[in-house]
């Protein structure tokens, strides 16, 4: 009921919106309309003359905006200065100011004194004194000179479109009621040819220019559709202009909201050209007007010349006409313009706006991304101890008045340097502007929109710095506009349409494809160069945000013209039944389509919500005295736990996510090609064809949402699963809240538990061992506090919290803070809440995945299959139309022939069997541990080159373990561990013991035999701020803990010492030291008296026992899981944010033996050029210290080289890498969701071996799909072949279109599903580029003839006994009978020979059926037919299984050409029949070497 509910709600505000969008359509069409009637009357009454209706100009508020018209001439400033002199001096005029990037004059009048039409006038008189040295005043090529949104001229355009075709639709109307006659269509043809020839346009613009030439052939147009007596194509244009007319009325109001503030700074004497280096690049509108200019041209001529009348070549030149292309992109435009005018934009060149879907760059200015807002950047010259102090001086700097930005010293702070006060470094801080808070969304809307991103490379980017495609390098000078100036002439040579943001950047604005202006403060110059004008980041945001919409309308618009045109034709045809009245129907019903279609997409757009403003707190770098102020959690508004609502925005209801995800799926490349066929065979006089194919569309599509819903709705509750609660602390007076249970919390008041998306930002939670943070916090208390954020930076160690602050650091050294999805490893914490949900740190990591996502999925790679192989399909189908027109058949039955034999060609049943397919190996990996969250992703891991893994949490366990043992002198062994684990817990009850005392713990019992762990007298624990640990027993003291804190107590240390420590630490290995000391029986009496005097006596007198190397633990099926992908030929990638050493260990752990010369940093890949990045993805293995946004160019610069790429990891940091990926695999093994909820594949409980699994199916699917996709292609290649031969001796296709359709859908399509459903036999074998189409076509040829000769051979015998009817009933049964049969040779599945049993007897049944039968157009055969018909089916199936046999050889696995190589041979599996750390004293035996493929 709820979903009924919201889907009625839905249906209710969409005709709600639309109604209210039709009303501010006619009541902006009748304002509009009604200005030339005003600006008649009033020239009648002699208010208004005709200056003002020729010059574009604006006046109100006492202000005039009047155009100069030829001030970009050779003597602009002459006619400038002419005339400024006019106008200053005369009554009524207060003040004159130039603004020559407008080309206007601003003018402060008296309305009493002096009008708009005396301004006018004096105007003109100026400019006609400068006329013989400017040629005219005409404004030259290439020149910004166009109409103001408030410009009258430009108003009185517009309604006299509006009203011109009001009227036109009212005589339209009449002349039909009354049988007026009608013009003849050539006069719609001659209007259609003058719009849509663009020499025609061209030729017009470069003589009355392009705003009068768009005005003269709309009205042209308009009265050729009057005389025509064609109301619906009216009904169309004036929907048309009624949405330029709400343009033009929001641009009016925009232009007045803004002119007080732009007239405050109207003076602007430099004005900037446009200056492009190479012309701008044809955009998709263009290029498809300059084809379709080709086809009308031609069309309209050769049928001018075959059919010598004129009728029938003015239809060919007007359903030729894109009209449907320019009502989609002037609607979106147009409702765009509007609905950011309501937004306070203000666009000054429409016509620029309009070519938005052409962007494919955008050149940022990254001033525009800054803040008046200063902030702390980088601190330098302060050493270690004194850098707190410093950042707090440099805090204070903030509040000095008229602070400029750049380095500035800090007195009072310490510097760092030589002993003597003059011998040391000066501190300094730099000071730069705060980024915008929607800086980062703008960023992310500019990848979405799949645009390269450029700016110049200055310290004002900072951290966003990695966020950009191209950086510029400044200019010596630092002169920043000319930077962006040449990186915009750069990007435009290279071919790309460019838009500019800036602020203040006049030249780059002047000379980009789009130049976008953000209004600075009330004090500055607007940027008067611009395009558009835009209030605000947000607006910005907006304007990227529609670039995709822009994109799709012009992408719908094509194909709905295509379409549109084509069923024109086909209504051309003699014998098809035309729609009632004149006029080309198809084609206004697609302009209308267009029209909708654009419009909507606008709407969409518009109705976006703004991104959330990114916090730009440093909480870190803060006090938690300034936390608490910034946040206010004194503040008494704040709800109560029960009174709150969820973050998370809820999900629509199943109907509504059912619906959208329908829409999606009818989105797939072959649904326009049978969607148009359908339609095609509906007109020609089958309905019920039409239906079978609509059918076939609509239940794939809805079989693929279901199972798509399905799978995000596992996900979704497994995640649920995943979600922290937390523990929300109330202060004393506030008792429990709504139904939960409070319990008492010493020292912090009372805390109940609550759902994390209900907190706050200001509240107080507390945090234990071993839960998941649910919120990021600054932390106001903590006792003995260690947590894992791994999944956030990659460090596999945990991390020691602290109360005090930490400014200047980078995210992992950020020990003040607790951020959500991390686990607390040990300890307990009470922190500050200061981000929730999208807002923290770990969502906000998923942003960098914004860009260019690869194409997967089956449909799409078997849909380029059918684009290279569709011209092979339309040449049978035009052959069959030939032949039959050869033999004397009519024209309509040849165009009939012709579709059927296309439908047939087009095999209708390869959605249906990829979505089928991919579904059945989703529920197979499903069973082995990996949920498939995309199932179209199955494909892509058939066809994997390289796996990127995340190692901590992925590849390792992040959990600590000895793995090497270096004893001192005189002990051994198993004696360090021993002792070690005597200064630990009681194993027995170690269960939240520190992860290193776990570790020692674990070692300790994996000897033989087991130490005893005796009960300490006394003992003193790991915790935050103390580096070691003891324990008494009797008198001997035990010491574990840091090299540093445990040597400088040991009497016996030496260099040997300290080099044994290093040594391990160049290893990757955390070193703890062991040592032991026999206390006097004093010493052991004190201490067990006061167990507090143990770290006294424990900082002296202690005696080596020997160093333990910890690590973390790789998982035990990670060597087998890179040995198996190796094996396959599937490169390996590690990418961690652990120390380069770390990750090598950890490599060689795993059997992955490298060199240093296979291992590259975060810093030295950042170094690297495109091209030498490029490289560096084919040379190295390992990339360590990688932060997430490297994650994300390392796995862009592998899908760049041609490498079909998997991402694996678990954290959030690797989010963004996850989607960037051809396919994203997300490990579930901890609380963080982001890597979950992007990725396409979901390993659950932690099940890395699935990835094998996975592999495997994905290829097993491509070996499927490829008998699959040969049978259908097979069959339907013996269907056309046969039907050629048909007609070639007929003149008329055995075959109609539904039966060519019954053995589509059903012999066809449901056995070929089942092949691919169906498991392969056989072993798995390398999939390079997902079909093997030299060996697929070799099947679709043999296959095709052997079908096409058994239908022939039947056919043919049936001829020479029956009447035709039988024979094409008989060729019919045998063309079914040995299709199923070579589906039956391809596989022997249950599945598949149930399908093929169930097809022939349903075959059978419809052509015996009397009434089904005829309907099919067959007729009752007899035996003899019978035996005809499978006596040639079985032969021909006979001679396809001969000819199997030797080719199962064939199709053995063979090398991958590609591959050049070695493939690893997996390391053998160790022997394992205890745990021992490796150790010196214990030599180990380590698995052969894996050597990766690349």
């Amino acid at each position: 009921m709820a979903a009924t509910t919201a889907v009625l709600d839905t249906t209710r505000h969409a005709a709600t919106a639309t109604v209210e969008a039709v009303q501010t359509a006619v009541s902006a069409s009748v304002e509009v309309a009604a200005v030339p009637l005003r600006d008649g009357a009033r020239i009648l009454s002699g208010h208004a003359s005709a200056a003002t209706l020729t010059r574009r100009c604006w006046a109100g508020a006492g202000r005039a905006w009047i155009e100069v018209r030829g001030l970009d001439g050779p003597d602009g400033a002459e006619r400038a200065a002419a005339v400024v002199d006019a106008l200053t001096g005369r009554p009524g005029v207060s003040t004159v100011r130039l603004n020559r990037p407008l080309s206007r004059v601003v003018v402060e009048i008296d309305d009493d004194q002096v009008s708009l039409s005396e301004l006018c006038t004096a105007v003109a008189d100026a400019e006609q004194r400068t006329i013989p040295a400017t040629g005219g005043g005409t404004a030259r090529p290439g020149s910004r000179q166009a109409s103001l949104p408030g410009d009258g001229l430009m108003l009185a355009v517009r309604g006299a479109l509006v009203a011109a075709n009001a009227a036109g639709l009212a005589v339209a109307v009449t002349g039909r009621a009354l049988r007026w006659p009608q013009a003849p269509v050539a006069v719609d043809a001659a209007a259609a040819l003058a719009n849509y020839q663009p020499w025609v346009r061209r030729l017009l613009a470069d003589r009355i220019g392009a705003e009068t030439t768009d005005t003269m052939l709309s009205l042209a147009e308009t009265l050729a559709h009057v005389v025509t007596l064609s109301p619906a194509t009216l009904t169309v244009d004036l929907m048309m202009h009624a949405l330029g007319a709400v343009e033009t009325r929001a641009g009016v109001k925009a232009w007045a909201r803004h002119e007080p503030a732009l007239a405050r700074h109207a003076e602007e004497q430099q004005a900037h050209a446009p200056q492009r280096p190479v012309p701008a690049p044809p955009g998709a509108v263009e290029r498809h007007t300059g084809r379709v200019a080709w086809v009308q041209a031609l069309s309209t001529g050769a049928l001018a010349a075959l059919s010598r009348t004129t009728t029938t070549a003015a239809n060919a030149a007007v359903v030729t006409a894109p009209k449907a292309m320019r009502t989609s992109t002037e609607a979106f435009a147009a409702t765009l313009g509007a609905g950011l005018a309501d937004q306070q934009v203000l666009t000054l060149q429409p016509q620029k706006l309009r070519r938005l879907g052409d962007v494919d760059a955008l050149l940022i200015d990254p001033r525009v991304l800054c803040e008046p807002q200063l902030r702390v950047v980088q601190v330098r010259g302060a050493d270690t101890p004194g850098l707190p102090a410093a950042w707090t001086a440099a805090q204070r700097l903030l509040d000095e008045p008229d602070l400029a930005p750049g380095w500035h010293p800090l007195t009072g702070v310490a510097g760092r340097g030589g002993s003597s006060e003059g011998n040391r470094e000066v501190p300094e801080a730099l000071i730069l502007p705060a980024h915008h808070r929607l800086s980062t969304a703008l960023l992310t809307a500019a990848r979405t929109a799949e645009l390269v991103v450029a700016t110049v490379d200055v310290d004002l980017l900072g951290e966003m710095r990695p966020a950009f495609d191209e950086l510029q390098p400044p200019d010596a000078g630092r002169d920043l506009d000319a930077a962006l100036l040449r990186a915009l002439t750069r990007l435009q040579h290279d071919g790309r349409t460019v838009a500019v943001l800036s602020t203040s950047a006049a030249a780059p604005l002047s000379s980009a494809d789009l130049g976008l202006g953000v209004l600075p403060a009330a004090d500055s110059a607007p940027p008067w160069s611009a395009d558009v004008l835009l209030p605000d980041l947000a607006a910005a945001w907006r304007v990227l945000h529609a670039l995709p919409a822009a994109q799709e309308a012009t992408r719908r618009g094509i194909a709905i013209s295509i379409g549109a045109s084509s069923l024109g034709a086909l209504f051309m045809v003699p014998g098809v039944r035309r729609p009632r009245g004149r006029g080309p129907g198809p084609v206004t019903a697609g302009a209308a389509a267009g029209l909708l279609s654009g419009a909507l997409l606008a709407r969409a757009s518009l109705r976006a919500p703004t991104p959330r403003p990114a916090p730009n707190h440093e909480w870190h770098a803060l006090s938690v005295r300034q936390v608490a102020e910034v946040l206010g959690v004194d503040d008494a508004d704040r709800p109560a736990p029960a009174d709150r609502e969820a973050t998370e925005t809820p999900e629509p209801p199943m109907l509504v996510q059912f619906a959208h995800a329908v829409r999606e799926e009818l989105a797939d490349p072959l649904t326009p090609v049978l969607a148009l066929c359908s339609v095609a065979t509906a007109v020609l006089g089958s309905p019920i064809d039409a239906l079978m194919v609509g059918t076939v569309l609509t239940g794939n599509a809805m079989l693929a949402a279901g199972q798509r819903l399905q799978a995000e709705k596992r996900l979704t509750a497994l995640l649920a699963q995943q979600t922290p609660p937390a523990r929300l602390v109330l202060n004393g007076s506030e008792g429990p809240e709504g139904p939960r249970e409070c319990d008492a919390a010493e020292g912090a008041g009372r805390h109940c538990a609550i759902d994390a998306d209900r907190l706050l930002p200001g509240d107080i939670i507390e945090v234990h061992s071993n839960e998941v943070v649910p919120a990021d916090a600054r932390v106001i208390a903590q006792t003995d506090l260690e947590v894992d954020e791994s999944a956030l930076t990659g460090e596999s160690l945990s991390v020691t919290k602290q109360v005090e602050a930490t400014p200047g650091v980078e995210l992992a050294e950020r020990r003040c803070m607790l951020y959500g999805g991390t686990t607390v490893v040990t300890g307990t914490a009470t922190a500050m809440v200061t981000a929730v949900g999208p807002d923290t740190q770990a969502r906000r990591a998923t942003e960098l995945a914004g860009g260019p996502l690869p194409e997967v999925g089956l449909q799409y790679q078997l849909s380029r299959l059918m684009t290279r192989a569709f011209p092979v399909s339309a040449g049978g189908g035009v052959l069959v139309g030939a032949l039959g027109l050869l033999r004397g058949g009519g024209l309509r039955q040849a165009l009939g022939n012709t579709i059927a034999v296309a439908i047939a060609a087009v095999p209708e049943g390869m959605p249906l069997m990829a979505t089928l397919a991919q579904h059945a190996s989703s529920r197979r990996l499903a069973r082995s541990g990996a949920l498939v969250r995309v199932p179209r992703s199955v494909e892509a891991l058939g066809r994997l080159d390289v796996v990127c893994f995340d190692k901590t949490g992925t590849l390792s366990e992040n959990r600590l373990r000895v793995t090497r043992v270096t004893p001192a002198a005189g002990h051994h062994h198993d004696e360090v561990i021993s002792v070690a684990a005597q200064a630990a817990p009681d194993p027995q009850a170690a269960a939240h013991a520190h992860a290193t005392d776990q570790a020692i713990i674990d070692a300790a019992a994996g000897l033989e035999p087991t130490p005893s762990w005796s009960p300490p007298d006394a003992q003193l624990p790991f915790r935050s701020g103390r580096a070691f640990s003891a324990s008494l027993v009797g008198r001997e003291l035990t010491v574990k803990g840091a090299p540093e804190v445990v040597l400088a107590a040991c009497d016996d240390a030496d260099a040997a010492t300290h080099d044994a420590v290093l040594a391990m630490a160049a290893d990757g290995l955390r070193v703890i030291a062991v040592a032991r000391r026999a206390l006097t029986a004093a010493q052991a009496r004190r201490v067990r008296d006061d167990p507090d005097a143990i770290g006294a006596v424990s900082g002296t007198g202690l005696r080596l026992t020997g160093f333990l190397g910890l690590a973390d633990t790789a998982r035990p099926q990670s060597p087998r899981l890179l040995a198996a992908l190796a094996d396959r030929g599937v490169a390996i990638r590690m990418i961690t944010g652990d120390h380069p050493v770390t990750a090598t260990a950890i490599a060689a752990d795993l059997g992955v033996t490298v060199g240093a010369e296979q291992v590259i940093t975060g810093s030295q890949w950042a170094a690297l050029t495109r091209k030498q990045q490029e490289q560096a993805v084919s040379d190295r293995v390992i990339f360590a210290r990688m932060s997430p946004e490297n994650k994300v160019q390392i796995v862009q610069t592998l899908e760049r080289a041609g490498k079909v790429c998997a991402m694996v990891g678990d954290g959030a940091n690797d989010a963004a890498a996850i989607r960037a990926a051809t396919v994203g695999i997300g490990v579930v093994a901890r609380g963080s969701d982001a890597a979950h909820a992007t990725a396409d594949v979901v390993l659950t409980e932690g099940r890395i071996e699935a990835l094998i699994e996975a592999v495997d199916e994905g290829r097993r699917l491509w070996r499927g799909v490829q008998a699959a996709v040969g049978g259908l292609l097979g069959g339907n290649a013996g269907e056309v072949l046969f039907s050629i031969i048909g007609t070639a001796v007929t003149g008329n296709s055995p075959l109609n279109t539904r039966q060519l359709l019954l053995m589509n859908t059903l012999t066809d399509a449901l056995p070929a599903t089942a092949v691919a459903v169906s498991t392969p036999r056989g072993p798995v074998q390398r999939v390079a580029f997902g079909v093997d189409e030299r060996q697929l076509w070799r099947t679709v040829v043999f296959r095709g003839g052997v079908t096409a000769a058994a239908g022939t051979a039947a056919w043919a015998m049936a001829a020479l006994t029956g009447r035709p009817q039988r024979a094409s009933t008989v060729a019919l049964i045998a063309l079914v009978a040995v299709e199923l049969g070579q589906t039956v040779v391809d596989s022997r599945a249950p599945l598949v020979l149930v399908t093929a049993a169930g097809s022939m007897a349903a075959f059978t049944v419809m052509v015996s059926t009397p009434g089904v039968s005829q309907l099919l157009g067959c007729t009752p055969v007899g035996p003899l037919g019978w035996a005809q018909a499978l006596g040639s089916a079985a032969a021909a199936t006979a001679a396809v299984a001969v000819a199997a046999r030797p080719g199962a050889r064939a199709d053995a696995p063979e090398p991958d050409p590609g591959a050049t190589e070695p493939v690893a041979t997996p390391p053998a599996r160790r022997a394992r029949p205890r745990r021992r750390p490796a150790g010196t004293g214990r030599p180990q035996t380590t698995a052969p070497a894996l050597h990766l493929v690349r």
